[in-house]
């Protein structure tokens, strides 16, 4: 696999500096770069394009919430992986709505970063369990009217389980002894059963069924 190139954006730099040794053991993951506003990210960083940009929320000149939109409707194909110390609601939902590739709370551990990190890159979104906790808030009470009555299969219902418990495409390849390219079906034809397109709905539907 190639290197993925990766562009660090934090007003602080002694987090920047953090995830810069973090990240340095990780022969997967290269910082090319790292900057203390959007400003500085979109003036500088974007050609070429990285692979992935960690970008924290409250920035002075130009925002995260800011930066995330302008940089998914520039250019789509780089992965935006929000790191912050914020699980409010309206930041979150912002976050969303944008179409950010993951969300992680900066006191998380070594670990889930890793994890967060190499889930975005793999092309999955990954949401810390305490964001995933606000976004199911944000919905409310269930509404089975508006649920497809289409029933989902065994296998579906086991890859809903292991989406809403955080597993990465590869991790479910691997435990069910399935191709990544058949995992990717069967997400796409639940997706398209239960009539949603994002991963917080989906966690939403395995609790609702009490997958998890």
């Amino acid at each position: 696999m190639n290197t993925i190139n990766i562009v660090i954006v934090d007003d602080h730099q002694i987090i920047i500096d953090g995830l810069k040794a973090l990240l340095a053991d990780q022969d997967l993951f290269k910082v090319i770069g790292s900057c203390h506003n959007g400003q500085e990210l979109i003036n500088h960083f974007l050609d070429p394009e990285p692979d992935l940009i960690l970008i924290d929320i409250s920035m002075p000149i130009l925002d995260g919430i800011e930066t995330a939109r302008q940089v998914k409707r520039s250019h789509p194909s780089i992965k935006v992986l929000v790191m912050t110390t914020h699980a409010d609601k309206p930041k979150i939902k912002e976050m969303l709505k944008i179409g950010v590739d993951g969300y992680i709370l900066k006191d998380s551990g070594k670990a889930e970063f890793i994890e967060a990190i190499t889930t975005v890159t793999n092309g999955d979104r990954y949401f810390d369990k305490r964001v995933i906790d606000e976004i199911l808030k944000m919905h409310g009470p269930k509404d089975k009217k508006t649920r497809t009555e289409t029933a989902l299969t065994k296998r579906e219902k086991e890859i809903v389980r292991l989406i809403a418990e955080g597993h990465s495409t590869g991790e479910m390849s691997i435990k069910l002894y399935l191709s990544e390219l058949t995992i990717d079906t069967h997400r796409k034809n639940i997706y398209t059963k239960l009539g949603i397109n994002k991963v917080a709905h989906l966690v939403r539907y395995a609790i609702d069924e009490g997958l998890v």
